[in-house]
């Protein structure tokens, strides 16, 4: 990987020839190592200032990614997912006008660089599943699509890192080693649309009502398998488009919040595998909501219909429900 910049079109021509060559025999070894001798006598500054798309995905390339991409000054997208690549996520401050970068699915290790905020142009990032740690630093002002999933990223999220995401619409954090609270500010990002943070160690959701005339367009929120103590927030119900919700597989306990039952953009509604009590809003299954699919089940609900999908699997025994509440029956 040292001479990548040598020439990146035709070093992406020649790997392509060879992993066809060892897989399908179509090419002999003479000629592909003239093309890799040709490779090596092409001058960088003929191709490198003009390419805009270098796409290396779904090969076999290990070590580190090269700090010398960041003087293809002229990237809109760079895509190198689905390799073997290891060691740190390389500062590429040079490219002003990437607007795709995609290193997802290699070994990369170590803390995302702060210099990600010094990308003016990016508006997709994906570095998911890889072996990431630390937190999550300042992000681009006009990202659109972030996807981090997959790593062992780690404490609460900063309210800092999110400042200038205006342009924000895909939260992708699920399976890290998230912890602490999500405050309201995440869901009250001015153009967010879909937020997961399932599987991760988060401990506690705060969540308002978004402001009257505010146009929130939050669609999708996953919750699920986490550590989330308390009740589940009716405050979900107030954003005119959510259309599905999962808190599954947490630690809350009380009611279901009435307003589910009358939330009309309703499609999917998991809150499986808590301890929640009492008896699940009747609009959930008398049509005033519009529930699809979900599920309320593992629980310590009462009169959950057994004829509705929604209650399956079966609640809990009574034993754990009653050492759940220090003893106490179901309310």
């Amino acid at each position: 990987m040292a001479n990548l910049l040598s020439s990146l079109s035709l070093f992406f021509i020649v790997t392509t020839v060879v992993h066809r060559q060892q897989a399908l025999s179509l090419t002999f070894p003479s000629d592909v190592a003239a093309l890799k001798a040709f490779k090596s006598a092409v001058v960088p500054s003929s191709i490198a200032p003009c390419l805009a798309v270098l796409d290396l995905s779904d090969n076999s390339f290990r070590g580190p990614i090269p700090s010398s991409l960041s003087s293809l000054s002229a990237l809109t997208t760079l895509s190198l997912r689905a390799n073997s690549f290891s060691g740190s996520v390389p500062a590429l401050t040079g490219l002003k006008t990437l607007q795709s970068l995609d290193l997802s699915y290699n070994s990369l290790s170590g803390s995302l660089p702060s210099s990600l905020s010094a990308l003016p142009s990016l508006t997709r990032l994906d570095l998911s599943f890889n072996r990431l740690t630390g937190s999550i630093p300042k992000l681009p002002p006009n990202l659109v699509e972030l996807a981090l999933r997959g790593n062992s990223l780690s404490g609460p999220l900063s309210k800092d890192s999110f400042a200038e995401s205006a342009q924000l619409e895909v939260v992708e954090l699920g399976h890290n080693s998230l912890a602490g609270a999500l405050e309201p500010w995440l869901f009250l990002l001015p153009s967010v649309q879909q937020i997961d943070l399932a599987n991760n160690s988060l401990a506690r959701v705060d969540v308002t009502t978004p402001r009257a005339g505010g146009g929130s367009s939050l669609v999708a929120v996953d919750l699920g398998f986490n550590r989330i103590e308390g009740y589940v927030p009716g405050s979900f119900a107030s954003y005119p488009q959510l259309s599905s919700l999962s808190l599954r597989y947490n630690r809350l306990r009380g009611d279901i919040p009435a307003e589910f039952g009358r939330k009309a953009t309703l499609r999917r509604l998991f809150l499986d595998g808590n301890y929640l009590t009492g008896k699940p809003p009747k609009g959930l299954f008398s049509g005033e909501a519009t529930v699809a699919f979900g599920s309320l089940g593992d629980n310590c609900l009462r009169e959950c219909p057994a004829r509705s999908q929604l209650c399956v699997p079966s609640q809990k025994p009574d034993a754990v429900c009653k050492q759940a509440y220090g003893g106490r029956p179901r309310s």
